[in-house]
């Protein structure tokens, strides 16, 4: 995709949200219950608990009830109270807590830019249990955003304190007619490859804060939170651990093959390229330049990557597209017009290169030789056709506006001379982006509404699913429909698998079987990826 927004990382923009905790009093009335229901799992949270931000209480145990009274920061109302519920499960794998409130105002105010006036949850985990909340120990944020949620995983620490290498999953949402607030958190009982969360053990100590209409620029809100101190954890929750399990999750398979390229800012905010090895499940890094690097396209034969870049970020003109051997070596430039050309990819016999070119109103797609040399263009003017990729049969594939109004976009295949265009898919208030095929399918996702996620920033709070359409019959299938933005679904090489980008707080490529089965974290140790390839 040309345009980066749908890819910017947003935990950057949140993590200064919570500065003025270590000012926290909060006082408390009684509690209200601590029923233990003692309910036995009959499988993995992370399938008893979809999270999607509706908690089913009845499933769970030792549901607690409290009623704070928030603390009032500068400017803020005064006087508020809220009515909180928890809960708390385990099995041998995760940790799943539910947190229920009352607010009478839904804050969610979200730019492009990050929050502006939200509403929020935020766990503190002392993981070891002695007394304080120390370096390394947990700490997730959750927060009411435009049309849905941003999770955000973070750690105690000096300065920064997001995590690099994120982990779980959350959401909320809010329901209108009952003022209340429901929020789900999923995440391991372990630490990240990085140590930068804790072991979670049965005197583990939790505290949950809920915040109101906090605004950042103006230093104004409202807190409370179930235990008032935060120098010290002695008045905190116990999470009691209970003994359940051991479940086996899905995992990955032994037998994948090929060559994955992707694009990270894991090193390097501008980005960087990387290879994967998934047989040994070992990443080399390909590039360190100065150029901001994405869609990246792996050869056919695993020896070349074509990609675009720019010197910065924002210099569109500047795109143009290179070409660079996976062992970092003959990095050549392909284009020079300064225009925005993106999304390069191979032709079957890694002699030619498709690529979008934006040269008028929209995007055009160009054929080149491995070269450089222009071809053709293959877009009628007045038409916006992008994200092409080459099928294995010599046809390629795209997205394009000749089938439907914009924002709403179709998925369409044409042979490699431009001609035969063939619509592959039709459905009314969606937009289709990122198609790659085989020689029987075509993945993609789609943004489950009429919106331009360029314009609109509701599009980063909007599922985007991902489908399969069949080449033969054009009929669909969905292979990922949840709350979360899932995008760039490539098949492996055998066609037995499918990898794909999640972004749920932060970005992971994650591997499903080509029914839809999870299998889990396919790149270990990053999770700000920005663009994948598998060949």
């Amino acid at each position: 995709m040309l345009l980066l927004y749908k890819h910017v990382t947003m935990k950057n923009r949140c993590t200064v949200f919570l500065w003025f905790v270590c000012c926290l009093f909060v006082l408390l009335l009684p509690a209200g219950c601590d029923e233990d229901m003692s309910i036995p799992l009959t499988a993995p949270l992370a399938e008893t608990f979809p999270v999607d931000g509706v908690i089913d209480f009845s499933l769970l145990w030792r549901v607690k009830q409290q009623t704070l009274i928030f603390m009032d920061m500068p400017g803020s109302e005064g006087g508020k109270t809220t009515v909180v519920f928890w809960a708390v499960a385990n099995d041998d794998t995760d940790l799943y807590i539910a947190v229920a409130w009352t607010d009478r105002s839904h804050d969610h105010e979200y730019t492009f830019s990050g929050p502006v006036c939200f509403d929020g949850v935020q766990l503190l985990i002392d993981n070891n249990g002695d007394g304080t909340h120390d370096q390394g120990e947990d700490k997730k944020v959750l927060i009411a955003a435009d049309i849905g949620a941003y999770y955000i995983d973070q750690h105690v620490a000096e300065g920064d304190e997001t995590d690099v290498i994120g982990d779980g999953k959350a959401w909320l949402t809010y329901e209108e007619d009952s003022h209340t607030y429901q929020a789900e958190f999923l995440f391991p009982l372990v630490p990240d490859a990085r140590g930068e969360d804790g072991h979670i053990y049965d005197d583990s100590r939790l505290n949950i804060l809920i915040y109101d209409a906090v605004r950042l620029a103006q230093g104004t809100g409202n807190i409370a939170a179930i235990s008032p101190s935060l120098d010290t954890t002695v008045s905190w929750q116990p999470v009691a651990l209970r003994q359940e399990g051991p479940f086996e999750p899905p995992s990955l398979s032994d037998d994948l093959t090929g060559l994955i390229v992707f694009t990270s800012t894991h090193d390097d905010e501008r980005g960087e390229i990387y290879v994967f090895d998934p047989a040994a499940r070992s990443t080399s890094r390909v590039t360190n330049n100065e150029l901001f690097e994405e869609n990246v396209s792996l050869s056919h034969d695993r020896t070349r990557i074509a990609f675009h870049g720019a010197p910065e970020r924002d210099d569109y003109a500047g795109y143009e597209i290179y070409s660079i051997t996976v062992d970092g070596t003959e990095l050549t430039r392909l284009t020079d017009n300064r225009l925005l050309d993106g999304h390069p990819g191979w032709s079957p016999d890694d002699t030619n290169i498709a690529y979008a070119s934006f040269r008028d109103t929209g995007a055009s797609i160009v054929v080149m030789t491995d070269e450089g040399d222009e071809i053709a263009d293959l877009t009628p003017p007045g038409h916006d056709d992008n994200d092409p990729d080459w099928l294995a049969d010599g046809r390629i594939v795209f997205k394009t506006d000749r089938f439907s109004d914009p924002p709403e976009i179709r998925i369409a295949v044409m042979d490699e001379d431009g001609g035969n265009v063939q619509q592959l898919t039709d459905v009314s208030g969606v937009v289709d982006h990122d198609p790659l095929g085989n020689l029987t399918g075509v993945l993609f996702e789609r943004l489950m509404a009429p919106l331009s996620y360029t314009e609109d920033i509701a599009a980063l709070f909007t599922p985007w699913n991902v489908i399969e359409v069949n080449l033969e019959d054009e009929t669909e299938r969905t292979l990922v429909a949840d709350v979360w933005v899932n995008w760039l679904p490539v098949y492996d090489p055998g066609g037995r698998y499918v990898a794909y980008l999640k972004n749920a707080g932060y970005t992971e490529a994650r591997l499903m079987t080509r029914e839809g089965r999870d299998l889990g974290r396919l790149i270990p140790g990053i999770t700000n990826i920005t663009y994948l390839d598998w060949k």
